[in-house]
């Protein structure tokens, strides 16, 4: 099976963020072995989501994280590994929390988008992940900020099938995430096929539409549930 560009990197994307799952993300990760192409654009997504994941704050993990370990790691023998606990995390140090705060990021359970796009510049490098999770949340995370903006904004598009781009806000060129308040069955998302950012005067439009140059686009896909 040979891949387009195009769909090489939509679904090198889908891989890398965690979107493509099951025998397709099997058979994805097959294609990429033999395909340099493929393990390419694979390798470029991997770079591009880096940063993000450098982003995370650290925390100290709950108890039940602990007993999940201990149930998974020796089940008969949790109560002698409650007893070490303590010191092991003394001894361990950072180095201890780090593996269990891995660890309860991948038992607890993450909240999965109903949709996502995401957006390139036309010269195919990736700058936003845009994400829709109920009840209204509008997630757009900033993967490569644009450089030498003063006086200037970037306006968050709704590009419907048919008809006018209808705006859905602002977002921060600064910030690594920008939260926007969208209702999932909100008008300005009805029959959208894509999202779009536009480089605007400092609060926005004042057309109520783009006017000015189209930073980055891409098209918004359903998330697959297995």
């Amino acid at each position: 099976m040979k891949l387009s560009r195009d769909a090489a990197e939509a679904l090198a994307a889908e891989y890398v963020l965690g979107t493509l799952r099951g025998p397709a993300r099997a058979r994805f990760a097959s294609l990429a072995s033999r395909d340099a192409a493929v393990a390419g654009a694979m390798r470029r997504w991997e770079a591009a989501f880096a940063p993000l994941a450098q982003r995370v704050a650290p925390i100290d993990p709950p108890e039940r994280v602990w007993r999940a370990i201990e149930s998974r790691i020796a089940p008969a023998a949790s109560r002698r590994a409650s007893f070490w606990k303590p010191f092991g995390v003394v001894m361990g140090g950072v180095a201890s929390v780090m593996l269990a705060f891995f660890l309860w990021l991948s038992l607890a359970p993450a909240p999965e988008p109903m949709f996502e796009a995401m957006l390139m510049s036309p010269d195919h490098t990736p700058r936003m992940v845009v994400a829709m999770f109920k009840p209204d949340g509008l997630r757009v995370k900033m993967m490569h900020p644009w450089k030498n903006m003063p006086g200037k904004s970037l306006e968050l598009w709704a590009i419907p099938k048919e008809g006018s781009p209808r705006s859905l806000g602002m977002v921060s060129n600064e910030a690594p995430e920008t939260m926007v308040h969208v209702a999932e069955n909100d008008p300005r998302l009805a029959d959208a096929k894509a999202f779009a950012v536009s480089l605007e005067p400092m609060g926005g439009s004042p057309t109520g539409q783009p006017t000015g140059p189209v930073l980055c686009s891409g098209a918004i896909t359903a998330v697959r549930r297995t």
